[in-house]
């Protein structure tokens, strides 16, 4: 079988995959005019280079610098210890870990050294590789899956191996063969100990070196512990040899971990675009052929067919004359917009007209709803509250057990010392609080991952503990209670030639004014009448057209009838012939919103800026009570009313609310704008009506059922098997059994019961 030759890197060597260069590093340090030293004691000292800070640079739209990808970051203690960054490395300003992607967004001072934050997070022992804007985290992630695996082979393939000359001797072998056979385990037992279990030292200096309590301590413990122990009965030819234990709680607590990494790679990694695209594909023109190629696949200056009520996967260049398409994602407005051949149409938006021809501007990545949602998954996965609270209940959790394990070892060492080693030893492997560690984030990420699925982005896994608190709900009436657009509701007289329904569908036609789109959604199953000339829209007034000789026009009508909010009036001729009266609906399942939610003990309240009347009409159609109605409020004064309602949660525009939606407890956007609205509300609805209002609710109760579920479940195991373990019904084999096999349980409980 001939082996595939190994390309290198042109300019250090190393293996590059194919490529000419192994990274854009060495593509720099290579093609730069004049020598670079670095300095011997840093090898990133080359990225305080101007060149490199450059190509590294984040974009300016967002609150960091850089982006640090940290191989090796597996729990809240890594995140606890990555974020204390500008407390021991100056110049350092901010340090956000993100636990979902294994990242750290770092912001530096004027003077502050790139080359010392990646240097300081590679002594913390992490392996950081600093990204680019146009950096792919998969390839990051694959990366640091083989290193993983590469260490559980070894681990398996030595306890294995272990197992098999540990056999003989618990079967009965002894004299000189069960010394050789010993001797064998503790030669197979060197790998792990060198090589497998390096990421567990890394971990423990760092907890040393900062007096801090993480997991990897109590694991390090045990294992050196055992090895020491073992190797000391060897070769004093004595019982009690656990290499076969100490070795295979290694190869189970690493393999714990690579299905926690797994998890935290395909269940927290940003997905919000796919709320947009799911599973659609798109159709690239090539010279030679036609082909499908999925949203995440589009590359610069591709050439695309989008097919009508498509999602644009990112920005583009119109090729085609003419396309409508909806932009309410990035204004808000619910009106199409119209856009000819050589303008750009923006990523996330959809088009409403016929198939049209464009090109890629930009990757995904790049492109300005990309660089939007990057930026809310790196805010969204700040740690919580409660995480900080288990991060702290597992430091302490960690503390009591090194202390009761050591008071227990001196005590029983008078009874009988082998017994209080082992049970000291059995008590540290098994009370590991790592499922307490980790149970809380992946339980949050997978919360804020389902919301997505559901069409509610959060700006903050706090906000769920906020949502907890909640007393009092906040509607805005217009486009929150409402549908937001008009819709026809009455006309006088009230039954109107289908001729003259023509004629009106006609004049219509090309406007984008509310009234023309209401009256297409009534009377959208009625041609238009084809005979209509010289149809024009007079910019604040209305329209007009000729029939014959006859002059139509459709002008704003002075007098509503009650329950509607705009009328116009037909004319023939300059005289009035028929009035259509158009309002703002409630939607319709806005009184069972309001039911559930006064059913969970809510006091619901509806806020306008609309006249009093109307929105005491409203309330009363959602069973609001008409001493929570209120009209006629501004902005400020909206804000006056919140605040004086403690826990209080305002649902409303994210434009023209901002200013309650900021200042409330929890701020909801319905409407608007979605990067504006994030600015001021902590969640923005991508879906329309209000039942995701409930949803976010359920999904809020469902992930505080979970995290306590998880927090028992953990601290129960904790204390059953601590006892167990100083009791001596659990010796340290059966230990390191249980113990990953507790930590692979939480991982199952966090994602059934988040499913």
């Amino acid at each position: 079988m001939e082996l595939d030759r190994q390309i290198t890197c042109k300019y250090c060597q190393s293996p590059s995959n194919g490529a000419e260069y192994c990274c854009e590093a060495c593509k720099v340090l290579d093609t730069q005019v004049g020598p670079l030293k670095l300095a011997p004691k840093n090898p990133f000292a080359h990225l305080d280079q101007p060149q490199f800070k450059a190509l590294y640079k984040q974009d300016e739209c967002k609150d960091y610098d850089y982006l640090i990808f940290a191989e090796g970051m597996h729990c809240s203690s890594c995140v606890h210890l990555l974020e204390k960054l500008p407390e021991f490395c100056p110049g350092i300003l901010e340090a956000r870990a993100n636990f979902g992607q294994s990242t750290i967004a770092v912001k530096l001072s004027e003077t502050g050294s790139l080359a010392k934050a990646v240097q300081s997070i590679a002594e913390l022992g992490y392996d950081p590789k600093i990204l680019s804007p146009e950096d792919n985290l998969q390839e990051k992630y694959k990366e640091e899956n083989r290193t993983f695996l590469k260490r559980i082979a070894v681990a398996g393939f030595c306890a294995g191996n272990i197992m098999l000359f540990t056999i003989p001797i618990y079967a009965g072998l002894e004299s000189s063969w069960a010394y050789v056979f010993n001797g064998i385990s503790l030669a197979l037992f060197l790998p792990i100990l060198c090589y497998s279990a390096v990421p567990f030292y890394q971990g423990t200096l760092n907890a040393l070196k900062f007096r801090m309590m993480n997991v990897d301590l109590p694991i390090t413990i045990a294992m050196l512990s055992g090895f020491a122990f073992s190797t000391w009965n060897l070769f004093h030819k004595r019982d009690g040899i656990y290499y076969d234990s100490t070795a295979s709680f290694l190869f189970l607590i690493l393999s714990a971990r690579y299905l926690l990494k797994r998890v935290q790679q395909n269940y927290l990694a940003p997905a919000r675009m796919q709320t947009y695209f799911k599973d659609q594909t798109y159709e690239r023109l090539t010279r030679d052929h036609t082909d499908l190629i999925p949203w995440n696949h589009i590359r610069l200056n591709d050439t695309l067919v989008i097919k009508q009520n498509q999602t644009l996967p990112t920005d583009c260049v119109l090729l085609s004359d003419r396309a409508t398409v909806d932009l309410s994602l990035f204004n808000g407005e619910s009106l199409p917009q119209i856009y000819s051949c050589g303008m750009t149409l923006l990523g996330g938006t959809k088009l409403l007209s016929e198939n049209v021809k464009v090109q890629a501007s930009s990757t995904f990545e790049n492109s300005q709803i990309g660089k939007l949602f990057n930026d809310l998954d790196q805010k969204s996965y700040q740690k919580s509250n409660f995480v900080s609270l288990t991060d702290r209940l597992a430091q302490r959790l960690i503390a009591i057990v090194f202390g009761l394990a050591a008071l227990f070892l001196v005590l029983y060492s008078f009874v009988d010392p082998m017994a209080a080693f082992q049970r000291s030893l059995a008590l540290i492997v098994i009370a590991c609080p790592c499922a307490l560690a980790f149970g809380s984030p992946l339980t949050l990420g997978l919360a804020i991952k389902k919301a997505q699925r559901l069409g509610i982005l959060m700006k903050s896994a706090n906000t769920f503990e906020k949502i907890l608190d909640l007393k009092n709900i906040f509607f805005d009436k217009t486009g929150t209670l409402s549908e937001g657009s008009l819709t026809l509701v009455h006309s006088a007289p009230e039954s109107l030639p289908v001729s003259l329904q023509q004629i009106v569908l006609a004049l219509e036609s090309h406007s984008h004014h509310p009234v023309a789109f209401a009256l297409r959604k009534a009377w959208g199953h009625i041609p238009a009448a084809k005979n209509v000339t010289n149809a024009q829209e007079i910019l604040g007034q209305g329209v007009r057209g000729y029939v014959g000789e006859d002059l139509y026009e459709i002008f704003p009508y002075t007098t509503a009838l009650p329950g509607s909010q705009i009328a116009v009036e037909v004319l023939k001729n300059h005289r009035s012939i028929c009035q259509l009266y158009f309002a703002d609906r409630l939607r319709e399942d806005s009184a069972r919103i309001v039911n559930e939610l006064q059913k969970r003990g809510l006091h619901t309240f509806l806020i306008s800026g609309d006249k009093s009347v109307r929105a005491k009409e409203a309330a009363l159609h959602c069973n609001i009570p008409s001493q929570n109605a209120y009209g006629d409020l501004n902005p400020q004064a909206k804000y006056e009313l919140i605040k004086n309602y403690p826990g209080s949660c305002m649902i409303g525009d994210g434009a023209n609310d901002s200013l309650s939606l900021q200042n409330a407890t929890v701020g909801i956007a319905v409407k608007g704008s979605v990067d504006l609205s994030l600015q001021h509300a902590d969640i923005y609805f991508t879906r329309g009506g209000l039942q995701p209002l409930m949803d976010l609710f359920a999904l809020t109760e469902t992930t505080r059922n979970v995290m306590a579920r998880t927090l028992t479940v953990s601290l129960v195991y904790n204390c059953l098997g601590g006892a167990a373990a100083l009791l001596g019904l659990i010796n340290p084999m059966m230990a390191a059994i249980l113990m990953p096999i507790s930590s692979v349980l939480i991982v199952l409980t966090s994602l059934w019961g988040m499913r």
